[in-house]
């Protein structure tokens, strides 16, 4: 049995210009700022300043460290396989969602923003994904999805260069060859 191919989505040129913009534009303010709290008394909003400098350092990180983690994947967003599902566009580090553990796939509105769609992956183990995610603020961010949506795994197009329509094509038309491979 031959396997399909790989299917790939690109992130966004305008996530990665805000990408970008946010690494150099934070690296440049983040010196600046805190040098020039150094001139400043505590009253005098010295506080205020350092903190400042202190946040944008934080984000010039966070916008380097994402950077990077997308130069691994050569600008890939989201991974279509014969397996599963991986989307690395969120930042969640759940790794492949598996066909096997999909129940529905449904489409829903996004709740702040009628705009957007999800395709929501409603799972057989919904907390088993939830606990694979390391970091507190996102496994949180994932149980309310699961709370709002029926899930925790909602993907969107929001930060992928594709449309909607793509989108819904490619994982149903995967996920259906899947199912029919695995009752035959």
């Amino acid at each position: 049995m031959e396997a399909s191919p790989l299917i790939t989505f690109r992130l966004s040129k305008k996530k990665k210009k805000g990408l970008y913009l946010a690494a150099i534009s934070c690296g440049i303010a983040a010196p600046l700022l805190i040098w020039y709290s150094r001139m400043l008394t505590f009253g005098g909003g010295r506080a205020f300043f350092l903190l400042a400098g202190i946040v944008a350092l934080v984000i010039a990180v966070f916008a380097l460290l994402g950077l990077r983690f997308l130069s691994r994947e050569n600008g890939a967003a989201l991974y279509i396989s014969d397996d599963g599902v991986m989307d690395i566009s969120t930042g969640n580090s759940i790794g492949t969602v598996m066909w096997k553990d999909i129940e529905q796939i449904r489409v829903m509105d996004d709740i702040s923003n009628l705009k957007q769609k999800y395709l929501v992956l409603k799972l057989r183990n919904p907390k088993k994904y939830i606990d694979r995610e390391r970091n507190g603020s996102k496994r949180r961010s994932m149980e309310l999805r699961l709370q709002y949506y029926g899930s925790p795994v909602c993907i969107s197009t929001r930060a992928l260069d594709c449309s909607f329509e793509e989108l819904k094509e490619a994982i149903e038309g995967r996920y259906n060859l899947w199912k029919e491979k695995s009752q035959a």
